[in-house]
């Protein structure tokens, strides 16, 4: 457990209870303690269903089954194997969930990807969402000291449509978004955190662009037929850990391991060891997947770097100013 200081939200007044950090198998150790905590209810209501994972999934995943140990499976003549450690962190006020965090470390690679992070709105003034974001990481470092940084995805986003949306909103004076408008801003606003924390993106350094990448379908039990319609297109934002250990040589050689270890190591190889024998062709797909985002972006040169710039300040202050309260 760790104790967050010198920092304070909104919801605080002047009686603001002490805030602390604690951690799946360290301080929490069972699912009864996970649950009463108001986590899940917390994750529920900060991720709309369509970004969520199951509930009964995260539980299993940080409490009984992504423990740090190679796992083994065979499919067909071939030994698969893979090393996860799923963690999740819970940010409380008086022992209540008011801010969490989920990363697993993906020991072949040493990168930690970001599944979540939340601070619960009437908590993220005062510096505290960036405070507990940097505590975690810190947490983690202690955690997987071999760790060399973490990894996570964004969904893309169109300036153009930013733009109009932003200038309808100015316009109409309304303060009602629909579903589209709503995610269009979302995205905007989540790479705008990120950037703050200091991640920056996988681009292209010939067209300035942050590369792309599909995820495979996350439902095997899908109809093969349908795997393709439940993909989805991502951008990597990375964020190295400091004195790391020694890392690839370069941006080019990160991005492959990146790629890989999401959709290879965390999201293929767990999915098919529920059940290797009726997920052959699911391996086989998701590994053909990410072959081909490694291939398509093999010529690029590959670069660290923000993607927004000075250009679009004003666009992030004009959206303050329309002061419409809308959870990232």
């Amino acid at each position: 457990m760790r104790f967050l200081k010198n920092v304070r939200g909104e919801a605080a007044g002047e009686a603001m209870p002490p805030l602390d950090i604690v951690v799946t198998r360290q301080d929490v150790t069972d699912e009864a303690s996970f649950r009463g905590s108001g986590v899940l209810e917390l994750y529920e209501a900060l991720f709309p269903l369509s970004e969520r994972d199951s509930s009964d999934d995260i539980v299993r995943w940080v409490l009984s089954e992504d423990l740090g140990e190679r796992r083994q499976f065979a499919l067909g003549d071939r030994q698969l194997s893979y090393c996860l450690d799923s963690r999740c962190f819970v940010l409380r006020a008086a022992e209540r969930a008011i801010g969490l965090g989920f990363f697993t470390c993906d020991h072949t690679s040493h990168l930690i990807f970001c599944n979540y992070v939340g601070v619960a709105p009437a908590w993220r003034g005062g510096g505290l969402a960036r405070a507990f974001y940097r505590e975690m990481v810190d947490m983690l470092d202690e955690l997987f000291p071999r760790n060399i940084g973490v990894v996570l995805e964004v969904e893309p986003f169109d300036r153009g449509q930013l733009e109009t949306v932003i200038g309808d909103l100015e316009q109409t004076g309304r303060r009602q978004l629909d579903a589209h408008e709503a995610a269009t801003i979302r995205k905007f606003l989540r790479v705008c955190w990120y950037h703050k924390l200091g991640y920056r993106f996988f681009c292209d350094a010939a067209t300035a662009r942050p590369l792309q990448c599909r995820s495979p379908c996350l439902d095997p039990a899908l109809p093969p037929t349908e795997w393709v319609g439940a993909e989805e297109d991502y951008w990597l934002m990375w964020h190295a850990r400091e004195r790391a250990a020694p890392a690839p040589s370069s941006a080019g050689e990160l991005w492959r391991q990146a790629v890989e270890a999401i959709y290879v190591e965390i999201l293929a190889k767990s999915l098919v060891d529920e059940d290797p024998q009726r997920r052959r062709g699911y391996w086989d797909y998701a590994t053909a997947l990410v072959a081909e985002t490694v291939q398509r972006t093999a010529v690029a040169e590959v670069t660290l770097a923000r993607y927004l710039g000075p250009d679009d300040s004003p666009l992030l202050s004009r959206w303050r100013r329309l002061a419409i309260d809308l959870p990232i």
